[in-house]
C-alpha cells in the first residue's frame, strides 16, 4: 500500500496510466501490443489492454485473481500501485464530489482495447441492459459500449443484429447445436476500418472476427453472455453468466434490425463541437449515451486549450507526439500512451510537438443529474 503522502504527489499533474493486460480465451494481442509500443508483437491470447478500470475482469477458463482489471499507476519512486488507491485516498479531488455521491471512489466507466487475433474471433454474445442487471445481477450497469477502430487486419469484419426476425427459439435451437455458420448468415456483416466508430447499444446480438483491434468505453462490467463454447476454454454453462439458459436468452434481442438502423445510428459519424487554431474536437458518440460513458476524438494540429471544470477524464492518444503543457512540468504523450486526468487538474494545453496532426480520444464517465 502506498502512503497518502506519496499518493498526493501525484496530484499536481497528469497521472500515466500503465500496461494493464492479461490472457483471455480469444487469441490475440499482435496490434493491441504494436499499439502499446511492446517489444515482438505477437498473437499470444493478452488480446486485452484495460487502460482506464476500477472493474475486475473475470475470464471464463482463466484465472481471475481479485485485481485483475484494475488499472496501474506509478508513484514517484518507481512503484506500481492500483490507481484505485488514489481514488480512494484522496476521492474528490480525483473524481470529484458529485461522482463520488453517485458511484463511489469507481470510475463509472471503462475504457480497453481488444484485438482479435489471425484465425480466432471472439464468439456470437450479447450484454444485459441496466435493468436487466439491477434485477438479476446486483449490478446498476449494463454493458453499452462503443467501437473506435485503431487497427486491422486483412479481411477483418464483424457481424451484428438480425437481417430479419429470428426469435427466441429458433435462436436456441442453433445455439444447442453450435451451428454458428448459419447463425452468422443471418447476421449482418461489418467491415470496419481504421477510425470508424460503431455505437452498440445493450442486447444486441454480435460477433467479431479476425483482424479487428478496438479501443472500447463501455459500462463498467464484464458482463458477456456468449453463445459460443465449442473451440473456447469453458463449457456452455459458463456463458450465461450463472443465470441459466432460459433467462440470459431474455436479455438477448432475437428481431429484425432495420438497416437504416445500422448503419444511421450505430455506425457513428462523427460531429464537431468545437474549433481552435486549426484544431477540433469530434464527438463520436450520441448525446444519450451521456448516462454511460462520453467520448470524443481531438485533432490536433498545433495546439488545443483543455479547460478545467469538465470533471475527470482519460486521454488516450492514436497517432502522433505531442505534450501536455499547463501549470505542471510538460507532460508527454506519444501513440499507444494513456493519461489520467483528475477533477482537481487546471486548464492545460495538448501542444503537438510531431510533423502530422495527433489523434486523440478522450473519454469521460456518466453524466451525474
Amino acid at each position: 500500500m502506498a502512503s497518502k503522502e506519496e499518493l498526493k504527489a501525484l496530484l499536481d499533474a497528469p497521472i500515466n496510466l500503465m500496461p494493464n493486460t492479461y490472457l483471455h480465451f480469444y487469441s490475440g494481442g499482435k496490434l493491441r501490443a504494436e499499439f502499446m509500443g511492446e517489444a515482438d508483437p505477437k498473437d499470444d491470447y493478452r488480446s486485452e489492454e484495460w487502460i482506464f478500470s476500477t472493474n475486475r475482469a473475470v475470464t471464463p477458463g482463466r484465472e481471475n485473481p481479485p485485481d485483475k482489471g484494475f488499472s496501474r499507476i506509478q508513484l514517484p519512486n518507481g512503484e506500481i500501485v492500483l490507481l484505485k488507491e488514489l481514488l480512494d485516498a484522496f476521492p474528490n479531488e480525483t473524481l470529484g464530489k458529485a461522482h463520488v455521491g453517485k458511484f463511489g471512489t469507481d470510475l463509472g466507466v471503462l475504457l480497453k482495447i481488444f484485438d482479435v487475433g489471425d484465425g480466432a474471433h471472439i464468439p456470437i454474445h450479447w450484454h444485459p441492459h441496466p435493468e436487466f442487471s439491477k434485477k438479476h445481477l446486483n449490478s446498476p450497469f449494463g454493458k453499452n459500449e462503443a467501437w473506435i477502430v485503431i487497427g486491422t487486419r486483412p479481411g477483418a469484419k464483424a457481424w451484428i443484429g438480425w437481417k430479419e426476425d429470428l426469435g427466441v427459439e429458433e435462436f436456441r435451437k442453433l445455439m444447442d447445436a453450435q451451428d454458428i455458420e448459419t447463425l452468422r448468415s443471418l447476421m449482418y456483416v461489418v467491415e470496419p476500418k481504421v477510425g470508424d466508430v460503431i455505437f452498440l447499444r445493450t442486447r444486441f446480438v454480435h460477433s467479431l472476427g479476425s483482424g479487428l483491434c478496438i479501443l472500447e468505453p463501455q459500462e463498467p462490467t464484464d458482463w458477456n453472455i456468449l453463445a459460443e463454447w465449442e473451440g473456447f476454454p469453458y463449457g456452455k454453462e459458463d456463458g450465461n453468466l450463472g443465470l441459466g439458459w432460459d433467462l440470459a436468452l431474455e436479455a438477448g434481442d432475437f428481431s429484425k434490425m432495420e438497416l437504416d438502423y445500422l448503419n444511421g445510428y450505430i455506425r457513428r459519424t462523427p460531429e464537431t463541437i468545437r474549433s481552435e487554431n486549426g484544431s477540433r474536437e469530434d464527438r463520436l458518440v450520441p448525446n444519450e449515451a451521456a448516462e454511460f460513458f462520453q467520448v470524443s476524438r481531438l485533432t490536433i494540429d498545433s495546439k488545443l486549450s483543455m479547460p478545467a471544470g469538465k470533471g475527470f477524464y482519460c486521454l488516450v492518444t492514436l497517432q502522433g507526439e505531442g505534450k501536455l503543457s499547463g501549470s505542471f512540468d510538460d507532460a508527454p504523450i506519444r501513440r499507444g500512451k494513456s493519461v489520467f486526468i483528475p477533477t482537481c487538474l487546471s486548464d492545460y494545453e495538448i501542444v503537438n510537438t510531431g510533423d502530422t496532426p495527433m489523434e486523440v480520444i478522450c473519454c469521460y464517465p456518466p453524466v451525474v443529474n
